[in-house]
């Protein structure tokens, strides 16, 4: 596996473990509700979150577009293994035979990691141990409107514990985010058209590298621009981190 792209798979797997860590607190409340899809999906679990539903079967494959230069296969699929009451197994699959199962909890209407996951590359004998070592603030709230801001904190810690990559890690990433819902509008993504609620975000991220690559890489702040469909969850984003943009979208939805 070459160096680069072994770490933008770090990286990308860091952030959708984030995504999942930045729930962490109870969600922020406002008095009127988001859109809903086209289709008029339903949250049919028990969370009480619309926009990050957890529904057995419910799959959602993405296509990404990295900016210009940029090579490797990116594209993810994330899915609903199973529910109990309020939590879930979550799956998530890479190009190449990586695959990250996860345990998340939905209590309270937010979405919050129990503390580590399981990573496995059959293809190159790779496993890693991810810890989230803290999260406050809101990833996305129950009940968004457009005006509606909220922020969220992460830190997390990503091990490598076999395989020839082991002496990479382990690596400490620090996530700050600021939302802010803008409008709700209609999006067209390869899986269909959708009416969502429209959200704009400022990242800052911070990683260190120890082991035997250490290093402590520079701050980087990046925009993003993300719809959200009820019953769904994210179907678009796109991204901007030093003047180059990438492009995430969902290919596919079945499960809602």
């Amino acid at each position: 596996m070459h160096t680069k792209h072994f770490y933008t798979v770090l990286l990308l797997l860091a952030s959708l473990t984030l995504a999942g860590a930045g729930c962490g607190q109870k969600a922020s409340e406002s008095t009127d509700t988001a859109p809903t899809s086209s289709q008029g999906s339903k949250t049919s679990d028990a969370c009480g979150n619309p926009y990050y539903p957890f529904k057995p079967g419910l799959t959602i494959a993405y296509s990404v577009t990295p900016p210009a230069g940029v090579a490797g296969d990116s594209d993810f699929t994330t899915r609903i293994i199973s529910v109990s009451g309020t939590k879930a197994k979550v799956s998530v699959e890479l190009a190449g035979g990586l695959t990250a199962d996860m345990e998340a909890d939905c209590a309270s209407g937010s979405v919050a990691l129990n503390g580590s996951s399981g990573l496995d590359s059959a293809m190159e004998g790779v496993k890693f141990k991810t810890t989230v070592i803290s999260s406050s603030g809101t990833f996305m709230p129950a009940n968004v409107k457009t005006g509606s801001t909220w922020s969220n904190s992460e830190t997390i810690k990503m091990e490598i514990t076999e395989g020839p990559t082991a002496n990479f890690g382990p690596i400490t990433i620090t996530t700050t985010e600021n939302s802010k819902a803008v409008s709700e509008e209609s999006v067209t993504v390869p899986a269909g058209t959708y009416k969502a609620v429209k959200v704009e975000l400022t990242r800052t991220s911070k990683s260190e590298f120890s082991g035997a690559y250490a290093i402590n890489m520079p701050e980087t702040t990046s925009t993003s621009t993300e719809w959200w469909v009820k019953g769904i969850g994210m179907v678009k984003t796109i991204t901007v981190t030093d003047g180059e943009t990438s492009t995430t979208e969902a290919k596919s939805v079945t499960g809602q």
